[in-house]
């Protein structure tokens, strides 16, 4: 039995929900928006640090050069780390918001590529320098403590250290990559709806 299927009638029944642009764009827009004042917010925390740490190297006379050696790691580390938060920024302050969509989304996968970056390389220099600075910083202050003292410091400095490298690392991570995935897939089903 032949069928005969009129297409031009299957065609103009099929509904098709077109994404709304302007929500969409709106969504992307509040999501640079908030990651550009957490950006601006971090650098501001990072430099606040590097002064405190500064200030200590300034002010307070040590007398084994290991302490300035921790210092500078540290420094470098927190210096580092700035830079490439400000490099997010400027990448998220240079998205023009009436610019065409495949623009935006390109913009927008620039901003993730650098922030795969940032929380692969550049959180692991920025951790290990800390790290570090840390034990190599310590070891003046501790050769005036007795051993539990010295195993309560660096076990605490290395206790946080893991912390922050195995549970709150991946949960910042894996939080950022939600966000901006849910803007880029939004961006993306609106340029193929298009």
């Amino acid at each position: 039995m032949p069928t005969n299927y009129n297409f031009q009638e299957i065609w103009n029944q099929k509904n098709i929900e077109v994404p709304d642009i302007k929500e969409i764009k709106a969504k992307a827009e509040k999501y640079r928006k908030r990651q550009l004042l957490k950006d601006i917010g971090l650098i501001a925390l990072l430099l606040f640090i590097t002064i405190i740490v500064i200030t200590i190297w300034i002010f307070v006379k040590f007398t084994f050069f290991t302490t300035k050696w921790g210092i500078v790691f540290m420094l470098i580390g927190l210096v580092s780390y700035t830079y490439l938060v400000y490099q997010n920024v400027t990448i998220l302050k240079k998205v023009n918001t009436s610019a065409s969509n495949q623009e935006y989304l390109l913009t927008m996968k620039k901003t993730e590529q650098q922030q795969i970056y940032m929380q692969t390389r550049g959180l692991s220099f920025y951790y290990l320098s800390l790290s570090l600075g840390f034990a190599i910083y310590f070891y003046e202050l501790t050769l005036k403590m007795s051993w539990l003292g010295v195993a309560a410091v660096y076990g605490l400095t290395f206790l946080w250290c893991a912390i922050s490298w195995f549970i709150i690392r991946p949960r910042q991570i894996r939080k950022q990559k939600e966000k901006i995935s849910l803007v880029i897939n939004s961006l993306e089903k609106l340029e193929e709806s298009l």
